[in-house]
């Protein structure tokens, strides 16, 4: 079973290399993905809009944040990006609970310091290591576990799932660079589109 996800991975990783190299993206489609009232990092008015659909115990997504973070550091004015909850529950049974526990955080103004311990922390989230991520964080225990638990922060976690199913993610992490499907979350592969529209 490790040599079957090995092969897969390094499938994965040639064709995202190919990818990168040709600089060829399979979808011109743009869609509408609205920001709606998820969290932005980077300059809020940037040009340049990087959604991603995640899930907090995904390796992929955790890998994927640091690309994210280079890309901000490369383009601070040009580029924003925006975060949605896409938890595989089949596959990872805490993602929705740490889905929950990131909206909760995010009433607290501190979504990003929360967000970032949950992918420094994927591989090992409990539910009691959602609370001891919190306290680090620097955020109310006791009106975050009982955020987490409430009806708004619910409806907002099923606003992104809809909106994900709507636009048919399936694979995490799924990104779009001002409205189009990126085929890859590699750095090299990014930057250039993000060069690419800075030109326009």
């Amino acid at each position: 079973e490790n040599k079957v996800a090995l092969l897969e991975s390094e499938v994965a990783a040639l064709r995202d290399r190919l990818v990168a190299l040709l600089g060829k993206d399979p979808s011109d489609q743009v869609v509408n993905v609205p920001i709606g009232d998820s969290p932005v990092r980077g300059n809020p008015t940037a040009p340049i809009t990087l959604v991603m659909f995640g899930d907090y115990q995904s390796d992929y997504t955790a890998r994927a944040q640091y690309v994210v973070q280079r890309l901000l550091a490369t383009y601070p004015q040009r580029l924003r990006f925006v975060y949605k909850h896409y938890p595989l529950t089949q596959q990872h049974p805490l993602a929705n609970d740490a889905a929950l526990a990131a909206l909760a955080a995010e009433r607290q103004g501190l979504f990003w310091q929360y967000h970032d311990l949950l992918f420094q922390n994927s591989r090992r989230l409990d539910n009691a290591l959602l609370l001891v991520l919190a306290e680090q964080a620097g955020l109310d225990v006791t009106r975050f576990d009982r955020d987490r638990r409430s009806l708004g922060v619910l409806e907002r976690l099923q606003a992104d799932e809809k909106l994900g199913s709507t636009l048919g993610v399936a694979g995490l992490p799924t990104l779009y660079l001002n409205g189009r499907l990126m085929p890859t979350w590699r750095y090299d592969y990014l930057q250039g589109q993000v060069e690419q529209l800075a030109k326009k």
